[in-house]
């Protein structure tokens, strides 16, 4: 009973400091927000409480579901496109020399070092409707009823702003990917390869499924990160045409900071962050739940 207790007590002691500092700078700072979009405010005067009253207004807003389906847009453009594209490459990256595997890496992570701002600017010039890239390699084609002004139509803005964030972190993701792959022993792929496996059924049935915590890591990194999708639309489109391009993320900064609502904004940001903690339960609880131990 005795080593039972102790053991508990000194659980608690060394995760004591940890639970502190998490509290102090991650649960104490969402409390005056919470406080806050209970209130009417302007971001230097509180003029009342309002109650749930914010919520209602946000919710019932046609911005706000705009808003997250551009944002729930953006995070299928980045789990169901840039993460088997993620996982190609870092297999494609790991069947090389050891001379071309230097040169991928620093292919792959040269976009997600680069300033949001930079690429953002670079792909504006791509998607510039009179002399951007793409409506000058249509043209060059013969497919002109194909060009597009891709940022300032309804259909093509949040797919066009989709494809540069997909394009600035897919490497990023395969280096995770990759780095996952090098801790899978050599022993596997040996057994595999004198029992005649190719290099598919090697990645199909050793590769991927040893991943999987891999994987689930990436897979919330990524839903997060998606979900939290702003930099790209705030130099690109500023939220435009109209109200079509903004994201969760956007449209809270746009209430709070444009419309001096910061009720309303910061409701919106309670909203978010349950949505995202929901959305980490999900991940946790459903994907890869079986400990790997190699």
């Amino acid at each position: 009973m005795n080593k039972y207790f102790s053991t508990k007590v000194s659980i608690f002691v060394f995760a004591f400091p940890a639970l502190l500092l998490f509290t102090l700078f991650c649960v104490y700072p969402l409390l005056p927000e919470i406080w806050m979009s209970l209130h009417k405010h302007d971001g230097f005067r509180n003029l009342g409480f309002v109650g749930l009253n914010n919520y209602k207004e946000v919710i019932l807003s046609p911005s706000f579901w705009t808003a997250h389906k551009n944002t729930y847009l953006i995070v299928a453009i980045s789990l169901l496109l840039g993460l088997p594209l993620s996982m190609m490459l870092s297999l494609f990256m790991d069947a090389q020399t050891p001379k071309f595997r230097r040169f991928f890496k620093t292919v792959a992570m040269f976009p997600a070092i680069l300033s949001v701002t930079v690429v953002s600017q670079i792909w504006l010039a791509f998607y510039e409707p009179n002399w951007g890239l793409f409506n000058a390699i249509l043209n060059s084609l013969g497919l002109s009823s194909w060009t597009h002004s891709w940022l300032t139509e309804k259909k093509t803005v949040m797919p066009s702003i989709g494809l540069t964030f997909l394009w600035q972190y897919i490497g990023l993701n395969a280096m995770l990917f990759y780095t996952g792959i090098k801790t899978i022993p050599k022993s596997y792929y040996e057994a595999a390869l004198i029992d005649g496996a190719n290099f598919f059924q090697v990645s199909l049935r050793i590769t991927i499924p040893l991943l999987q915590n891999v994987i689930k890591y990436v897979l919330i990194l990524s839903t997060l990160g998606s979900m939290a999708f702003y930099s790209h639309v705030r130099v690109m489109t500023a939220g435009g045409p109209g109200d079509q391009s903004r994201t969760v993320i956007y449209q809270m900064y746009y209430t709070a900071f444009d419309t001096s609502e910061f009720g309303k904004g910061t409701a919106i940001a309670v909203i978010f962050i349950l949505e995202c903690l929901l959305i980490s339960f999900f991940i946790q609880r459903f994907v890869a739940r079986e400990k790997l131990e190699f």
